[in-house]
């Protein structure tokens, strides 16, 4: 699980998307869960609170250790501002999540 995190317009979905695309390329079977496109479809009606967004990481993080566990590659890109969260998510995945801190000029 290759995890990108960091603020609103610093790059996650458009990295993710490229790391995708370049993964399938070398014919990787690859899912890309984004933050925005989870937000509206599995996680709609959640807010903004740090509640709602720590429910929405975990509901990402879920699927993504579901993806891992049945031999799957997932990208995540999702604004996660919160570490205890993350590591909430770290544990749910296991050995193979890798964090990635976006952190660039907006």
């Amino acid at each position: 699980c290759l995890w990108f995190t960091g603020l609103s317009g610093s790059g996650k979905s458009t990295t993710a998307e490229h790391v995708l695309s370049l993964l399938l390329e070398k014919g990787r079977n690859v899912t890309l869960l984004d933050g925005d496109v989870v937000r509206t479809h599995l996680s709609k009606g959640l807010g903004f609170s740090k509640e709602d967004r720590d429910i929405n990481i975990r509901r990402i993080g879920f699927v993504a250790s579901e993806i891992v566990r049945h031999g799957g590659m997932v990208i995540c890109a999702a604004i996660s501002p919160y570490r205890a969260t993350r590591e909430n998510v770290r544990n749910m995945v296991g050995e193979g999540f890798m964090e990635v801190y976006m952190d660039t000029p907006l």
